[in-house]
This record gives C-alpha cells, structure tokens and sequence, in this order.
C-alpha cells in the first residue's frame, strides 16, 4: 500500500508529512508490540512455573539484549539511516512474540527474550532518533504527540490481547494475531522512514578531532539519561509485573491481568497527546514537576492498596503522571549543544530502555525476598529524584 507516490515525495513538505506519518506508525508499532507482551506474562510465569526471582533473572535476557543493540543502533543509523534497522527491528518483534507465548522450556524463552529485548531496543533508539530529526525540520514540538503514539499503540496492545484472551483465545493464537497487525503496519511504515541521517560538515569535523574522552557522554545527558531510566522502570514495572501483582496479591482471575496496565495506557496516552497543550498552559518545567509528584502518590498507591480496584487507580495516576517527563526529556536531549545530538540521543535512550527492560528484572528478584508492594514503594521514592533532577536537565 503507498499513502505517497513516489513522485509526490519530492515535494520537501509532502516528504516531511510522510516522515511524520511514518515515526507516528512507527512509535505506535513498538507500543504495540511490547505491551501486548504484558497479558502474557502471568501465563509464561505459570507454564514455567517460576517463582519472582526466577521469572525475574529471566526477564534479565530482555535487558541484556537491549543493552548490547541500542549503543550499536546509534552507529548504525548514523551509516545507514532509520529505514533498515526499523524494518528488521519490527520482523524481528513479529516473529518473536508467538514464541514467548508457547516455549515451556527456560532457555528457549531466554532466548527469545534476549532476541525481542534487542529488538525493542533497537527500534526504540533508531525511532527517537528519527523523531528528533523530523520534529527539528518541522519547526514545531512534536515529541508528545510521537510518544502518545507509543503509548496508543501499548493501549491498542494490550487490548487487543485481552479481549483475545477473554474470550478463550489461547496466548499462542492471540500474539499470532498480534503479529500478523504488526506486520501490516510495518508495510505502512517502513517504505516512508528516513534513509540517513544528514550532519553538517562541522558537525562531521568535531566529532573526527574528538579525543574518546570527549566522546563520552556529558554530565547533562547522564542525568537526562537517568531521569528517562526511572520513568521507564517504573513503566516497565506497570508492564511486567502490574498483572503479577494484581493475580497473586489480590486474586484477580487471569485473563484479566491486563487491566492495570490498560489502566496505566489509557491514561499515559492521554496526557501524552494532550503534552503540547499542557506545556504551553504550565510551562515545560511546572509540568515536569507536577508529573512527578502525581505518579509517586500513585504508585505509593498501588503498593499500599487494601483492594485491587484502588491497584487500577494507583496505575491510572502513574500513567498520567509519566506521561509526559520522558518526551520533554528526549526533547531536552535534542536541543543540547554539548555533544552531537546522533550520539545525546543513542545514550540517553540506552539509559532509558535499560530501564523498562533490566529494571523489571531486579523488581522480580527483589520483590522475592521482601514483597513487591514494597519495592513498589522504593520505586515510588526513585520517582521524587526526577522532581529534584528537573532543575539541573532544563534548556531552554
């Protein structure tokens, strides 16, 4: 299916709309993928009839995985462009994900995991990337709204699995489904995504003269980094372990294990489009401030709950909460002057998808020996860090 003729791209603004579309599709395609996991994990925790810490250790693979493609990512859209790492990245997310839901065997998910955390990761990087370059040549702020696509395509996701489920659709035939979507979305997608990724000569000259000390990353987009890594632990807490939580600490029936994390979806994805006019009415740094104090009463919430419906509001306000700091900091990181803005933005999305995937693997294995309502609880305090670091991360 073509949304453009080829002779029509040529016109510079018809180029760029399509450029938009496609990070839009895009976003909504790693949403998509990743969170219709989150229903399936309580099935794979019981068919491999793990404990916290094991499931936890397991989960580890993910990270790992992501951890060794995302830095690589950054270099290789810098050769190439976006368009091949996203095409392989969502092939790889398509093929992988009906094997979460049918091996019973550890070291088979292992690997699986280890390949769709590569894949996640790798499309997240080259995505934000791709999303700083064509939201610069629009000349308008346009981070929130491909983040909400993100969060729309989770929302979608998680849904759809549930839905599938609920009605006695096995796990197996339900992510077969999700692939076949995500697949047909790739096809939109793909065709329309950056092919390089264009630096200025000056650009291309520092960066040549530059010592490898002056190649590591700046104090500034560490603690970007590490804001973007907490809000994404604390997603990915909502999106391993949220279910977990509410099947085994408040006896909710499994196939509805989903719903906190809809809850947390719903309300990411509408504080996320709704990002451009919050910022405009409170300002980027009242915002920030606003959304952390929100998401830490309501995951102080969630690990404090007498009954689970009180668990589902917990999520709803951590959703909105989170909604909105990851996009301003993606933001911050593309108006930096410090270090290239190619090599800002593959650190800082190394950082922060080490969090939504290795972070859910210590809250397993912690939550273990001391429950996870209280690591609940810590994460909450982690979350009031992104209030204090929100004065030392502003550029204007």
């Amino acid at each position: 299916m073509i949304l453009f003729p080829r002779t029509a791209l040529i016109d510079p603004e018809i180029q760029l709309s399509a450029q938009r579309l496609s990070t839009r599709i895009s976003f909504f395609s790693l949403g998509f993928a990743t969170a219709a996991w989150a229903p399936l994990i309580p099935f794979a925790q019981q068919r491999l009839n793990f404990n916290h810490a094991d499931f936890g250790l397991l989960l580890l693979c993910s990270g790992l995985g992501a951890m060794i493609a995302m830095p690589a990512t950054g270099k290789i859209v810098q050769l190439i462009g976006c368009r091949v790492p996203i095409g392989i990245a969502l092939l790889l997310l398509a093929l992988l994900l009906p094997s979460l839901s049918l091996w019973n065997m550890p070291l088979m998910m292992a690997v699986s995991l280890f390949l769709f955390g590569s894949a996640a990761g790798s499309l997240g990087v080259a995505l934000n990337i791709q999303a700083v370059v064509v939201e610069k040549n629009s000349l308008k702020s346009l981070m929130s709204g491909f983040h909400g696509m993100c969060s729309l395509g989770g929302l979608a996701g998680v849904l759809t699995i549930t839905a599938l489920l609920t009605f006695k659709i096995s796990p197996f035939l339900s992510a077969i489904v999700i692939s076949v979507l995500l697949m047909f979305i790739a096809l939109l997608a793909v065709p329309l995504s950056l092919k390089e990724i264009e630096n200025t000569e000056s650009e291309k000259t520092s960066v040549d003269k530059m010592t490898i000390r002056q190649r590591l990353p700046k104090p500034l987009i560490i603690l970007i980094g590490f804001v973007c890594f907490i809000i994404f632990m604390t997603e990915g807490a909502a999106m391993d372990w949220s279910g977990i939580y509410l099947t085994q600490e408040y006896g909710v029936n499994t196939a509805f294990a989903g719903l906190a994390y809809t809850f947390f979806a719903i309300a990411m994805t509408i504080g996320r489009f709704s990002g451009h006019a919050l910022i405009q009415y409170f300002g980027e740094k009242k915002l920030l401030a606003y959304s952390a104090i929100f998401s830490t009463v309501g995951l102080s919430l969630v690990s404090v709950a007498s009954h689970w419906w009180l668990v589902l509001i917990g999520y709803t306000m951590v959703g909105a909460g989170c909604s909105n700091i990851v996009p301003i900091m993606f933001s911050r990181a593309g108006r930096q002057t410090l270090m290239s803005k190619t090599a800002a933005l593959s650190c800082v999305s190394t950082l922060a998808y080490t969090g939504i995937l290795v972070g859910p693997a210590f809250i397993g294995m912690i939550g273990e020996l001391i429950g996870l309502s209280t690591v609940f609880m810590g994460l909450s305090a982690l979350l009031v860090m992104t209030l204090y670091l929100n004065r030392f991360t502003y550029i204007r």
